[in-house]
């Protein structure tokens, strides 16, 4: 039990990160590939879903950032392999989110560089924590952990001071120099009010010695937090972060891609699981556009005949075609350009929707069967079955010469392709 203060029970912090693990866990879905975190909140979510293996029966796949993660795992009889491919889902703790970003500080636990590439390799990262943890600024409770190699250790620290952190080696309980997982050094650093966290990361970037910080400035999904009341609260993350394209985003973003202009209103099109949302998503942001989904502009009708098993017909898709003309036409008479996502299968459909806009740009991800249907299978939470992707096959009237179009074959990762259409859109299709 919380303590009792009057009237009101106070959740203390292990119950309230209990509280915030439990429900992260029910996140897992059975196939789900998990990135599994390091830290006590962490060790409460392993509880979690070691329960659920046992009464549910679900079966996963899992990924540690940690020998710690892997021994308490171990024990728990959750398998552990080693990181291959991008992850379903990963969960893990925090030393502080801040509110309004989910940006984060993480490290304090000594993995932040096996946390940062299973949070970068995941399509969404949660975080858990107590309601401690939530902060107006990174640095107001918790210092900021940097990951440094062990050579020339006092040079590098006496770099990061240069750029304004104050910084200290991290030792050991033994009072010997601590070392992480990876056999690298820590310094913990105090960020000064007014600093602004993505500088300082890209700063500490460019010294040499510096593996890795502690700043996690994109890809948070959500975060759930334990209240002192007992309860929970998900404070959801940016739609890139929640689109689980934060950390391609952030690589296309600093690899100084060419700009068309004017700005384009774009559909991304093809099949079922050739990766539309994503490239839409990835596309929208780089070209600094509007996007949206247009899975989200089914009626609800639409949806339940598809989780049904029920190929959709003409007039059930006439319209969810209507609106996606209707936003065609919006961006058009507004001139602000942007990206639908559609599968748009036949002629007949795109010229409808057409009819909003007469300059649109066809992007059409084309892929094998085989290939799309591997993707297909691997999904979890989607509401179109793999075995639909017959029918969509079935349907498909690729674009003709007399179509505005770019072809894309999607077995190339999401960042060759995007990078190529920005090209070729700067170069006039």
């Amino acid at each position: 039990m919380g303590a009792v203060t009057g009237e009101t029970t106070i959740a203390t912090p292990d119950q309230q990160k209990r509280a915030a693990a439990r429900q992260a866990a029910l996140l897992v879905e059975t196939g789900m590939y998990l990135g599994l975190g390091t830290g006590s909140t962490t060790g409460y979510f392993l509880d979690a879903l070691s329960e659920r293996i046992k009464t549910e029966r679900i079966s996963i796949t899992c990924v540690a950032t940690s020998l710690a993660t892997e021994r308490r795992a171990a024990e728990l009889g959750i398998g552990i392999v080693p990181l291959s491919g991008m992850l379903d889902l990963a969960v893990d703790g925090a030393d502080e989110v801040a509110f309004g970003t989910l940006h984060l500080i993480k490290g304090l636990g000594g993995a932040l560089l096996r946390e940062k590439q299973i949070a970068e390799s995941a399509r969404q990262f949660v975080v858990i924590a107590d309601e401690s943890k939530l902060v107006r600024r990174l640095g107001e409770r918790a210092p900021l952990p940097v990951e440094i190699v062990d050579f020339a250790v006092e040079r590098t620290v006496a770099r990061i001071g240069d750029i304004g952190l104050s910084g200290v080696l991290r030792m050991s309980d033994a009072m010997t120099p601590y070392r992480t997982d990876n056999g690298n050094r820590i310094v913990d650093c105090s960020m000064a009010p007014g600093m602004v966290p993505d500088q300082i990361h890209a700063a500490l970037k460019t010294i040499a010695g510096v593996v890795e910080t502690g700043l996690f400035t994109h890809g948070c999904a959500a975060a759930i937090i334990g209240m002192t009341d007992g309860s929970t609260r998900r404070f959801d993350g940016d739609p890139w972060a929640r689109a689980g394209v934060a950390s391609y985003l952030a690589t296309l973003r600093n690899m100084g891609l060419p700009q068309p202009h004017p700005k384009p209103v774009i559909a991304v099109m093809g099949v079922s699981a050739s990766g539309k949302s994503t490239i839409g998503a990835l596309l929208a942001a780089c070209l600094g556009v509007a996007f949206i989904d247009g899975d989200d502009l089914h009626p609800q009708s639409n949806r339940e005949k598809m989780q049904a098993g029920h190929p959709l017909n003409d007039n059930d898709r006439l319209p969810w075609l209507h609106r996606i003309a209707g936003a065609l036409r919006a961006w058009r008479d507004a001139g602000c350009g942007g990206v639908i996502v559609s599968s748009l299968l036949t002629r007949h459909y795109r010229d409808l929707v057409r009819s909003g806009c007469a300059g649109l740009i066809l992007v059409n991800l084309t892929g094998t069967r085989d290939l799309l249907a591997k993707r297909a299978a691997g999904r979890h939470g989607h509401f179109m079955p793999p075995d639909l992707l017959d029918s969509q096959f079935a349907t498909l009237e690729p674009p003709g010469a007399d179509e505005t179009v770019m072809n894309i074959d999607v077995d190339a990762s999401p960042i060759a392709i995007v990078s190529s259409i920005m090209q070729r859109l700067t170069d006039g299709v």
